[in-house]
């Protein structure tokens, strides 16, 4: 049940048990509105509990891998705790926290918080923008990095590694993050983040890395039903995770920033998104993506291409990835979901497929 129901149906019960009250002792008493209104006042103010469990039956089939693995097992589950409350008029203070089932895919273990904690911020919105400080994904990848998240079926390994879609090459982590965005001007908005990386830590002995002050910047134009955004990542001081030690060494040296750019069109049933990303000798990763939704079903179809210079020989990988989901209420949609990834000699082609089930509240 959603807080403002909670709200509601609290509100009617304490309302209805003070007028029994009430009328016992004088006959005709009835709850004041005011009293009423402290009740809702009180109980808006709790947090709103919100989550998700998902479940998938899985099947991974990797050429030169005798056999095959099938798993039954968790996608992707979460639960959270949400809120805003006007401060002053204007203004709204926010939180969010999301514990979530899937492994960090960051190698850092100093987090802020627990490695299974998904987000953890809290911030300030009203006529000035809307800024916020913790953990967070970052401003570029919810604006550039739209593909890699669609679908349901993602997995991680016991490391956190992710095994399946084609983040882009930037390494500004998720964690330790002071975010803005700015008003709308016109269609017009600009988003900004930087992370606070190890600053005043005196274990780490490189002056670099305690002045570390890894930056986005993200244009976006949203006219009508387009959406267009254009964004960059300085890099510094990141990680590419899984990078050998003489591929750290080229990181160091390139230090360049990653650029990217996205279009997509939302419209009443087609749904259709193609974005590119680049960072000089590193990697460049572009994805197109079409969904089309008829009634309580979605069928959706992406690709996705990676061309890694990180390699001792430059490597391309393929992804391909075709999906069928249907809403059985407005909280449970079940699914099928294929995935197909090849490459050259260097790594070996998989493909998978995926029967699962996820439920929100």
């Amino acid at each position: 049940m959603k807080r403002k129901g909670i709200v509601l149906a609290l509100a009617a019960v304490a309302a209805g048990g003070v007028q029994a009250q009430d009328q016992e002792r004088s006959g005709d008493s009835e709850l004041t509105l005011a009293e009423v209104d402290a009740l809702t006042h009180r109980l808006d103010m709790m947090p709103e509990i919100y989550g998700q469990l998902g479940l998938v039956m899985e099947h991974r089939d990797t050429d030169g891998t005798p056999g095959s693995e099938t798993a039954f097992r968790d996608s992707n589950s979460w639960i959270g705790l949400r809120n805003r409350t006007e401060l002053m008029p204007g203004t709204e203070g926010f939180f969010r926290a999301e514990w979530t089932s899937i492994p960090s895919a960051d190698e850092d273990r100093d987090r802020m918080f627990d490695e299974h904690v998904e987000y953890a911020y809290i911030g300030l919105e009203g006529d000035f923008g809307r800024i916020w400080g913790g953990v967070d994904d970052t401003v570029y990848e919810q604006q550039l990095d739209r593909v890699a998240n669609f679908f349901e079926g993602e997995y991680r390994d016991e490391d956190g590694d992710t095994e399946r879609h084609l983040f882009g090459p930037y390494t500004t982590g998720r964690d330790r993050l002071v975010q803005y965005t700015t008003p709308s001007w016109g269609d017009f908005q600009l988003h900004a983040a930087v992370q606070l990386k190890e600053d005043g830590n005196p274990e780490v002995e490189n002056d670099e890395e305690k002045e570390s002050r890894p930056y986005q910047a993200v244009l976006s134009y949203t006219p009508g039903n387009w959406e267009w955004a254009l964004g960059m990542d300085s890099n510094d001081g990141g990680e590419v995770l899984g990078a050998t030690p003489t591929e750290r060494e080229r990181l160091e040296a390139a230090n360049e920033n990653t650029y990217g750019g996205r279009m997509t069109y939302d419209g009443e049933r087609w749904h259709f998104t193609a974005q590119y990303q680049h960072r000089k000798d590193i990697a460049s990763v572009a994805a197109l993506l079409t969904s089309y939704r008829i009634g309580p079903n979605r069928f959706s179809i992406s690709w996705e291409r990676e061309r890694d210079e990180l390699e001792p020989e430059t490597e391309t990988t393929n992804a391909y990835t075709a999906q069928v989901l249907h809403d059985l209420t407005e909280s449970m949609a079940v699914y099928v979901e294929g995935y197909k990834a090849s490459s050259n000699e260097q790594t070996p082609d998989r493909s998978d497929l995926m029967i699962g089930a996820r439920y929100r509240f």
